[in-house]
C-alpha cells in the first residue's frame, strides 16, 4: 500500500462519494466520510466541520486506504 498524498484528498474531497452521511460525531461536528478509486488506491476521506478558538469554521480531515 502506497502512502496516499495531497492530490488525492483533494480529488476524493471534489469528487468521491459519499460513504457516511453527514452526521454529528461524538464532539457535536458534523462529518461524513467520502471514498473513490484514486491512482490505483482506494481511498476514504473523513472530513468535518469544526470551528477553531476564533469562532472560524476549519475542515479536519482523515485519510485511509
Amino acid at each position: 500500500m502506497r502512502k496516499v498524498v495531497p492530490t488525492q484528498v483533494l480529488h476524493v474531497l471534489r469528487l468521491g462519494y459519499v460513504v457516511e452521511p453527514a452526521h454529528r460525531n461524538i464532539r457535536g461536528n458534523w462529518q461524513c466520510t467520502l471514498e473513490a478509486h484514486v491512482a490505483g488506491d482506494q481511498v476514504r476521506v473523513v472530513a468535518a466541520l469544526m470551528a477553531d478558538s476564533d469562532g472560524e469554521w476549519v475542515v479536519i480531515v482523515t485519510v485511509m486506504n
